[in-house]
């Protein structure tokens, strides 16, 4: 008989009450024995925590990691791995629910070693008929990203793997032993495009990336960060770390292609947002992510440098195969981000 590796789940948690409890239910009736889940509370004040605590001295399965401030979602998960043993790490939102099958889904396609990182299906949660929330990610030359999938009714979804760009934060595998050559997500970054970031150095170190259909969860909609998040700080997230991306990832040759397009595109958004729009904090997103990477260079670079020497095996040339070819702002009419 076969030894089911061990799984590491880290469910990250901030407030979390309303949907921690159905995340945590659904995770530890999980059909696989061999899994500890580690729940990773960010300083949350109301009172999913004690709640959580109560389920841990019921099940040694679960085990909690207190934070005496809020680590955002990088400081918070980055928080989590260190204290995971598993040969796999999953990173799973707390607005979320998962089948029972869905770790040995997992576990059958990582069989696969050429796989540094993967991705469940994500559903729309108890949405009629069963829409895909997303199944993977794409990204354009210029940082965009586009979930796969999104919209699809389930039923008409293949249940085959397939490559993906970037496996997405909602719910992560991570091959442990991948993470020792690539590190953890950028502390720098809090939230959102963490994902993409990790996932673009883990194929530059020579790692696929692929969405496993057949290990499902359900997505509640981002609530554990569009509760406490305004709109344009959400942005201001995406726009600096977009860039910040591109500046890690990419050779220089193509970091001087692609950085005028991207600072003329965000410079295009920022007239539309305050000549069209009338958003003014929303607008100034753009200025404050160019002025936020301006400030950072010196780490940046830094960071860049331990990349392009210490990580990549992979030229770009193989890394822009796999990425869109259309402008995603423009083909989705600018988009929110």
């Amino acid at each position: 008989m076969q030894v089911e590796p061990y799984i590491s789940i880290i469910i990250l948690n901030y407030n979390g009450t309303g949907f921690l409890e159905g995340c945590v239910d659904s995770v530890l009736k999980s059909n696989y024995s061999n899994f500890e889940a580690i729940l990773v509370d960010n300083a949350s004040t109301d009172d999913s925590l004690a709640w959580a605590e109560t389920i841990a001295t019921k099940d040694i399965r679960l085990k909690i990691i207190k934070s005496t401030k809020n680590l955002f979602f990088t400081g918070g998960n980055n928080l989590g791995i260190k204290h995971a043993r598993g040969e796999y790490i999953i990173i799973l939102n707390n607005d979320t629910e998962v089948e029972p099958n869905w770790l040995k889904e997992i576990a059958l396609a990582m069989q696969d070693a050429s796989i540094g990182a993967a991705q469940p299906k994500i559903l729309v949660y108890k949405s009629v008929p069963l829409r895909v929330d997303y199944a993977g990610g794409d990204l354009d030359r210029y940082g965009y990203a586009e979930g796969r999938y999104r919209g699809q009714i389930e039923s008409d979804m293949h249940d085959k793997i397939e490559e993906i760009f970037y496996a997405g934060g909602t719910a992560m595998v991570l091959r442990s032993s991948i993470l020792k050559e690539v590190g953890l997500f950028d502390h720098k970054f809090g939230a959102h495009w963490e994902d993409v970031d990790l996932s673009w150095r883990i194929r530059l170190r020579g790692h696929r990336i692929a969405l496993i259909p057949r290990a499902i969860v359900y997505h509640k909609g981002s609530q554990s960060m569009t509760r406490f998040v305004a709109s344009h700080k959400v942005a201001w997230y995406v726009r600096k770390n977009r860039l910040a991306g591109l500046i890690k990832n990419y050779s220089a040759s193509n970091l001087l292609k692609v950085s005028p397009v991207i600072l003329v595109i965000y410079f295009l958004i920022f007239l539309k947002e305050l000549a069209i729009d009338r958003n003014i904090k929303l607008a100034m997103s753009s200025v404050l992510a160019v002025a936020w990477n301006v400030k950072e260079l010196p780490y940046l670079l830094k960071e860049r440098s331990f990349v392009q020497n210490k990580i990549r095996l992979i030229q770009d040339v193989d890394i822009i195969k796999l990425m869109q070819k259309k402008c995603l702002p423009f083909s989705s009419l600018w988009g929110p981000v």
